[in-house]
């Protein structure tokens, strides 16, 4: 495709603007979040500002993709409506120049930009969100015994169920380990002292214990074995184990899908994983979203400059984000389709944008 000096015009000025309004908009979150959040906790567990120093750093990209779509919304409301305000759109169209080639390079702006998203999200998004979440765990938590609390795993490979009376997730270690096993022909029983996470093996390990295997019927013994150490009866990762639970945004779309698979396999319910899943997908194409609602909209006002552009990308990221909050609830829910629920809200507003620009008078 051939840029002409419209082209690049308008893609200057909405880069440039883009731009500035990211670093505004990150900036005002941070300051945000640093006194109403996390000010408290800084000055009563006497945090290191180079700690939290690092924590916003590790924390940029995420901030980055949740102001994303209102930065470009608002940069395409002040490029666009300072052109029509001077007059610049009504010049072009009556030189020959379509409303829709006008509007070509700021929608494949917003459509690269979306795809820039979504290729950031999956790669040094998650391991900006891995590293904020150790550090936040690790620095800015008030009960670090939390660490430590007994759990459950079902239906793991050969059937087995382990439970564990307290698990150290930062070391990958417990104590006090029951594991059990049914089967057709036998009943297997592992009561250990320590189990933990060998990672040059990449296996389980049990330490100090005895392995008893009885009749179907659980009355005899059949075999008993002592354990010194030994590998565990289990195959999964731990990265596999604790996905679940893990903060989406700390997990790229294929960990995502493994970990959908795990749940169905297991018997948990995954309707909140599948939601995330698509969130994956949709979040991204909010920009894209963004560019079809603002054109219409900086055409049609055509007068207030700065403030009437903020003002309405405000008003339409606020209507924006009660649709998205809304149809995501009944999705956690099982009120709604995991798909609709990440996408409806893209969906009636790239609707209403599309509409809007059709009736655009030129």
């Amino acid at each position: 495709m051939k840029l002409t000096i419209l082209d690049k015009y308008l893609s200057g000025r909405l880069l440039y603007t883009l731009l500035r309004s990211l670093v505004a908009l990150v900036a005002l979150f941070v300051i945000i979040d640093l006194l109403t959040q996390r000010r408290e906790q800084i000055m009563r567990l006497d945090i290191p500002w180079t700690v939290v120093t690092l924590f916003y750093l590790a924390h940029i990209p995420w901030i980055v993709f949740q102001v994303a779509p209102l930065a470009i919304l608002v940069a395409a409301l002040m490029v666009l409506g300072e052109t029509a305000q001077a007059n610049e759109v009504t010049a072009a169209l009556a030189g020959g120049i379509s409303l829709r080639r006008f509007s070509r390079m700021p929608l494949l702006l917003g459509l690269v930009f979306a795809l820039g998203l979504f290729v950031a999200q999956e790669t040094v998004g998650t391991v900006a969100a891995e590293r904020a979440t150790r550090i936040e765990r690790d620095h800015f938590s008030w009960n670090p015994d939390a660490e430590r609390a007994g759990l459950t795993w079902a239906r793991l490979s050969g059937g087995w169920t382990c439970h564990v009376l307290k698990f150290n997730r930062v070391a990958l270690s417990g104590e006090n380990v029951l594991m059990n096993a049914i089967r057709e022909d036998a009943i297997e029983h592992i009561k250990a002292r320590r189990i933990y996470w060998h990672e040059e093996r990449e296996q389980w390990l049990i330490e100090d214990g005895h392995r008893l295997i009885f009749t179907p019927d659980g009355r005899e013994i059949v075999a008993q074995e002592r354990i010194t150490q030994a590998a565990a009866p289990i195959e999964e990762h731990p990265d596999l184990l604790f996905a679940i639970d893990k903060p989406p945004e700390t997990q790229t779309i294929f960990g995502l899908s493994a970990v959908i698979r795990h749940a169905a396999r297991i018997g948990v319910p995954a309707q909140r994983l599948l939601v995330d899943y698509h969130v994956k997908f949709s979040q991204p194409a909010i920009a894209f979203v963004m560019m079809w609602l603002a054109i219409p909209f900086a055409l049609r006002v055509r007068r207030g400059g700065v403030a009437i552009g903020f003002g309405a990308s405000i008003a339409i990221a606020l209507a924006y984000l009660t649709v998205f909050g809304i149809s995501i609830a009944l999705g956690n829910a099982g009120r709604m389709p995991p798909f609709l629920a990440a996408w409806l809200a893209n969906f009636v507003f790239l609707a209403t944008g599309v509409t809007l620009f059709l009736k655009t008078p030129t």
